[in-house]
């Protein structure tokens, strides 16, 4: 199966940062809304989570969470969906979920005179 690429003149991680700014996606949603393979997705991910600042976002995860207990991965560093449960075993796992949120910059008040 072949993925088309991104537009021309739209690079892959500009395509993935317009794709999160939707709402909260996994990456295999993501890979379908940007063209890119779902096995690149954590890399350009890790790459904007690092960036983001600069463009006066972040990057905002949702965790990966267990289906059959429902234990969720809070303090997972890693992007990529975990392989199994540490609770119950289990490999039903729910993906993380990823959204792109502009910061809200603070404005001055204005004092009336």
């Amino acid at each position: 199966m072949s993925r088309e690429a991104p537009a021309r003149n739209e690079t892959a991680r500009q395509a993935l940062r317009d794709a999160l700014k939707d709402g909260p996606l996994t990456a295999h949603e993501l890979s379908a809304r940007a063209r890119i393979a779902e096995r690149d997705i954590v890399a350009h991910l890790e790459h904007l989570e690092k960036t983001a600042k600069a463009h006066g976002e972040r990057l905002e995860v949702e965790p990966a969470r267990c289906d059959a207990c429902g234990f969720a991965f809070k303090k997972r560093d890693r992007l990529s969906r975990p392989g199994r449960c540490p609770v119950c075993r289990g490999s039903h796992i729910v993906p993380p979920r990823f959204t792109l949120f502009e910061k809200i910059e603070k404005t001055e008040k204005i004092e009336k005179s």
